[in-house]
């Protein structure tokens, strides 16, 4: 369940642990994506572990 990106300190469940609720509000609204990982959703790609596409 690790993630390897050197983007990970943009995703969102690194935002969440650093409690930077006013950016992942910024990254998710108008979420196109899910973590398959987290479940967090997010408005691109780059910001989660595992990109799944929203339907």
């Amino acid at each position: 369940m690790g993630c390897d990106s050197e983007d990970h300190k943009e995703h969102m469940c690194q935002l969440r642990a650093q409690m930077n609720m006013e950016l992942i509000l910024c990254l998710s609204d108008k979420p196109t994506v899910e973590c398959g990982n987290c479940h967090a959703k997010a408005n691109s790609e780059r910001n989660v572990c595992k990109p799944v596409k929203l339907p």
